[in-house]
């Protein structure tokens, strides 16, 4: 899913109410107005197995290495790790 970045303007007491929910549920603020606007209720993420975490994070590195432009690629492989999480 291809995403845009916006700028909201929010009432204090609303975006301090989001925050809260977001650490509550260990979630991104974004994906909980996400979850908002549509409507679904807000529930923590499948948290990976730590072995899982451990294999990923390796493979997330090792991926890096391979690229030409450390700097360059390292941005490219964060946003399609992002963008695979969030798919």
């Amino acid at each position: 899913m291809s995403t845009v970045r916006t700028t909201i303007t929010l009432p204090e007491d609303l975006h301090e109410e989001l925050k809260l929910l977001a650490l509550k549920h260990k979630l991104s603020l974004s994906d909980v107005v996400v979850e908002k606007i549509q409507g679904r209720k807000v529930v923590r993420k499948k948290k990976k197995s730590l072995e899982k975490e451990i294999q990923d994070t390796i493979a997330f590195f090792r991926k890096i290495a391979e690229e030409g432009d450390p700097i360059k690629d390292a941005a490219k492989v964060v946003r399609e790790e992002r963008d695979r999480d969030n798919g």
